[in-house]
């Protein structure tokens, strides 16, 4: 049995390299276009399928050790968003055991913590955080903070009631005299993969995309068609560029839950667009660049940091204001920003307006590029 899977197995390998062979155009296009983007969606997508950061490991000193400050270590234990790894006695251990990677969060009570908050001293706990982790740092901070306001609230509340011996809903307002709701649009259990992945997803496979154009260009430079002919190919493979990407996301939203929430006909032509004008700017590399190997990695080294420069993982807003102006002449940045609002909120195709607008005249400019260096090498 074993043999016989061997043989399989050598007949499907010896199989695929002479297809391979015979053609090379049409296997690099189903890796490029299909399986590589399937592949890297699949794994991205299993590796955040947490969500958000849950049951941070959390190291706990509690040197008051009194009714209260145990309940308040309970209630860390108890949430959903700590998992106390560890009690220890000494201060330092909380440093030592996150630098070991034991924990990501440290809680340090101080001595007299309950009897300090008795007499009106206002004690203050130190929460310890591992600033080398981001993704954790935005949760537990926010976390930790609930709980903290529910334990402070609860204590009020149990003050007021002893000393002036009203009704809890009374003791609730002179405990919390203001009051705040916080209301979280369009990613409201801060879903840090949603937030990412739609733009991660795209910033990889446009690289490719940006490739197969110059390759393409690369493989008809020397044959004289004229533009209109180049203007075919580029809208044939700015197809297949959309059709990558749309797989990918689909793949996301039947695996792995990713939401969708706009336009689905706004989502497709915006991811035409954009496809096309990757193909479009490799396109020109491969026009100007005799070597294809060196435009293919030219075109590549060009879509590579919009993913950072286009104001996606780090926001344009907060960028200075050169950067700022940078990012808007990016594709990636009216791209990467409006897949993400669409797949987070209920974007109609009014809203995809600029986003439509800015995408035309990309092609624009990079097709006169292209028709000016085709009608030159046509006229020679």
């Amino acid at each position: 049995m074993e043999s016989k899977m061997k043989m399989i197995w050598f007949e499907f390998v010896k199989s695929f390299y002479l297809y391979k062979k015979k053609h090379p155009k049409r296997v690099m296009t189903v890796l490029v276009f299909v399986i590589v983007p399937l592949a890297t969606g699949l794994i991205l997508g299993y590796e955040m399928s947490g969500d958000v950061a849950r049951a941070i490991p959390t190291v706990v000193v509690n040197h008051d050790d009194s009714e209260f400050s145990r309940t308040f270590v309970k209630y860390l234990s108890d949430s959903d968003s700590f998992q106390v790894v560890e009690e220890a006695q000494a201060d330092s251990r909380v440093e030592e055991a996150i630098y070991q990677r034991a924990a990501f969060v440290g809680v340090i009570v101080p001595e007299n913590f309950y009897q300090d908050l008795r007499d009106g001293k206002s004690p203050k706990i130190l929460a310890v955080y591992d600033g080398s982790t981001l993704a954790v740092i935005s949760f537990s901070t926010s976390a930790m903070k609930e709980i903290i306001e529910t334990l402070k609230t609860g204590y009020m509340i149990k003050i007021y009631e002893g000393k002036i011996g009203v009704t809890a809903a009374t003791v609730r307002d002179h405990a919390i005299p203001i009051d705040v709701t916080y209301r979280l649009l369009y990613n409201p259990s801060r879903n840090f993969r949603n937030f990412v992945l739609p733009g991660m997803l795209a910033g990889l496979i446009q690289v490719g995309i940006s490739c197969m154009g110059a390759e393409r260009a690369g493989e008809l430079r020397a044959q004289n068609h004229p533009f209109i002919f180049h203007l075919k190919t580029i809208c044939k493979w700015g197809g297949l560029g959309a059709l990558s990407l749309g797989i990918t996301y689909i793949e996301q939203y039947v695996l792995f839950d990713l939401p969708y929430r706009g336009t689905i006909l706004g989502g497709a032509l915006l991811t035409y667009l954009y496809a096309t004008t990757i193909v479009m700017l490799g396109y020109v590399v491969g026009l100007v660049i005799k070597d294809r190997t060196f435009a293919s990695q030219v075109a590549a080294v060009l879509v590579l940091p919009t993913t950072i420069l286009g104001g996606y993982t780090w926001p344009a807003l907060a960028m200075p204001p050169i950067f700022q102006q940078i990012a808007k002449g990016i594709p990636f940045y009216y791209y990467g920003n409006a897949m993400r609002d669409l797949c987070l909120s209920e974007m109609k195709l009014e809203h995809l307006t600029t986003p439509l607008t800015m995408m035309a005249l990309f092609l624009l400019m990079e097709g006169f590029f292209i028709w000016a260096l085709t009608k030159r090498r046509v006229r020679g």
